[in-house]
């Protein structure tokens, strides 16, 4: 057992309730009664999700509810619903666990679970053969901000033994989930097949997955404050390119790091690990002007001359004409923007706005000769996928105005004639390279 029996109360984050995520199983009622018996100053609640995957969970439920009653702390049953999704059974079960306890976390709340040494150790080998790298292969987290507080684990220092032992010592009673048993599950298999092989050739095997471990752990935090450094210097205005040739390393495992912490931070999920890998290797092989494209659950990832675009996938058609007077702001199709003509108020235009189409030109004011639409965007550097995108403004069938960068002069003599400015309010996911206003 580990040298200390106690919980220390400044280990504990936050200040608010501790929430005991409580199976009733041996490892739940060990650090249920842990905790009850360190009488903490702080209000302590048990929450019991029910999976509901097979017809005793209601009755596991209600134990867990009893057991906890028998220690003096009320137990709330929380029913969730388990998908059979693509990532497999267990997965999908975490998932929905964690996403309900999250709902009962308030500010400065800690949620603590049971994880112990042996969770850890099984956590390496299964992400170890998932192809996880320093992040996932640092194991399990003692402590992480989670939903408005924080998640401990309070066991990890403990064995599976050690935790028997003390409900033995204590004469306590618990569950035992016959999920625990299933053969499908990948953990089981690595709990009871491969752990016992690898401890019996090699006792030290825990004591050598942990060490492991902290290493990984170390070279995850150093390489997530490279990456944050990176991300400051290379990351333009919100939502707009980011400049992969101001990396500090411009491996393809760098650049796969960075693109999932961007993602994070841009509020988007990462992408698939292998997905991004494909994306980074094509992105480190191709041209400046060629670049690769990845998509993903309604996200887009787009590279350019060294730079790459993060977006929402947005299916814009590059055909579409609209009519407008030029009196109120016209919303552009597909989230492009919205076009208008601020200034004092006058007569109704007869204008048209479109989508660009091959062969548009347009004779810029100060300009003596047309220029084409796609060569002056390309200069301003706007990438190709965007081109199109650049509304076209049509006054007596003639281009007139090409975003609101470039107007002709018989239409900038009209526009300040009136006492007016085309302005074009283009979102975030269209900023370009150069400045374009």
């Amino acid at each position: 057992m580990p040298a200390s029996d106690s919980i220390d109360p400044a280990h504990l984050p936050g200040s608010g309730r501790i929430i005991i995520a409580f199976s009733g199983g041996p490892d739940s009622v060990c650090l249920l009664h842990r905790l009850v018996v360190a009488q903490l100053p702080r209000e302590l609640v048990c929450i019991h999700i029910d999976h509901r995957m097979d017809a005793e969970s209601p009755d596991r439920a209600r134990a867990a509810v009893d057991i906890a009653a028998g220690l003096g702390i009320d137990c709330t049953v929380v029913p969730v619903t388990v998908k059979s999704g693509g990532r497999g059974l267990e997965a999908e079960a975490r998932e929905a666990r964690y996403r309900a306890l999250e709902r009962f976390v308030a500010d400065e709340d800690v949620l603590v679970t049971a994880h112990h040494a042996d969770d850890h150790s099984e956590t390496i080998i299964l992400r170890l053969l998932r192809g996880a790298g320093p992040a996932g292969l640092a194991g399990i987290p003692r402590r992480r901000r989670f939903g408005r507080g924080w998640l401990y684990r309070p066991l990890l220092d403990w064995r599976r033994q050690d935790i028997e032992n003390w409900l033995e010592k204590h004469r306590l009673e618990s569950i035992r989930d016959p999920a625990n048993r299933l053969p499908d599950f990948d953990r089981n298999h690595i709990r009871h097949h491969v752990l016992p092989l690898l401890r019996q050739r090699w006792p030290g095997a825990d004591a050598a997955l942990k060490r492991s471990s902290t290493l990984c752990s170390g070279a995850a935090d150093f390489i997530a404050r490279s990456v944050q450094r990176d991300l400051e210097r290379a990351a333009s205005n919100q939502g707009g390119p980011l400049d992969a040739t101001a990396l500090s390393d411009a491996s393809a495992y760098y650049l796969g790091e960075i693109i999932r912490a961007w993602c994070i931070q841009q509020h988007f999920d990462p992408p698939p690990g292998r997905q991004l890998e494909e994306f980074c290797q094509q992105y480190s092989q191709a041209a400046p002007d060629r670049g690769p494209l990845l998509t993903w659950d309604g996200a887009e990832l787009r590279a350019w001359r060294r730079h790459l675009w993060l977006q929402q996938n947005h299916s814009v058609t590059d055909n579409w004409q609209m009519a407008w007077d030029g009196c109120g702001a016209l919303e552009l199709p597909g989230g492009t923007g919205v076009l208008s003509l601020d200034g004092a108020g006058r007569p109704a235009l007869d204008l048209t706005v479109s989508a660009g189409q091959p062969g548009d030109r347009i004779r810029p004011a100060g300009h003596r000769h047309t220029r084409p639409c796609k060569q002056l965007l390309a200069e301003a550097g706007v990438p190709p996928w965007q081109r199109n995108h650049w509304p076209r403004l049509w006054y007596r069938n003639r281009l007139a105005a090409l975003g609101a960068r470039w107007l002709t002069d018989e239409f900038q003599a009209l526009v300040d004639e009136r006492g007016q400015r085309l302005d074009w309010l283009r979102p975030a996911w269209m900023n370009t390279l150069k400045s374009t206003e």
